[in-house]
C-alpha cells in the first residue's frame, strides 16, 4: 500500500513538473495576439515568468514589424524583469521611453508610457529609500 503511494504521489508530482516547465519552442502557426493570450495564460495561472518571456521574445523575433504590439511585449517584458527584482527591468523601461522619441512614435499605444514612467519613478523612489538607510 505504501509503495503504491509512494508512486501515486512521484507521478503526481512529475505531471505538475511537467506542466510548469517552459516550452522548448514555439509553434509557428500562432497568430500575433496567442502570443499574448499564451504569456498572460503563463504568468496568471502559473506566475511562469520563463514561458511568457518565451512568448513575448519569440513575438519579437517573428513580427519586428508589428511596432504597435512590440512596444507592447517590451512593456511585458520589462514588467516580468520588474516582478523579479531583476535590475535590467530599469533598463528595459527606460529603453521602451526612448522609443517614444523616435519618428513614428504616435502611432505607438500611450499604455506602456504611461505605465513603464510610473514604475520607473517607484524603482527611482526605492533605490532613494535605499540608499538613505544606508
Amino acid at each position: 500500500m505504501k509503495k503504491t503511494t509512494f508512486f501515486a504521489v512521484l507521478t503526481a508530482l512529475l505531471v505538475l513538473t511537467a506542466c510548469r516547465s517552459t516550452p522548448e519552442s514555439v509553434p509557428q502557426d500562432l497568430k500575433p495576439r496567442d502570443y499574448f493570450r499564451l504569456a498572460q495564460e503563463a504568468v496568471v495561472e502559473r506566475r511562469d515568468y520563463d514561458t511568457a518571456l518565451l512568448y513575448y521574445r519569440t513575438f519579437l523575433e517573428r513580427y519586428p514589424d508589428d511596432i504597435q504590439r512590440a512596444i507592447e511585449a517590451e512593456y511585458e517584458i520589462a514588467f516580468i524583469r520588474y516582478k523579479q527584482n531583476d535590475p535590467r527591468a530599469e533598463q528595459l523601461f527606460s529603453e521602451l521611453l526612448a522609443r517614444y522619441e523616435e519618428a513614428g512614435a504616435e502611432l505607438l499605444p500611450g499604455w506602456p508610457k504611461v505605465l513603464a514612467e510610473k514604475l520607473l519613478k517607484e524603482i527611482a523612489e526605492e533605490e532613494g529609500s535605499s540608499t538613505a538607510e544606508e
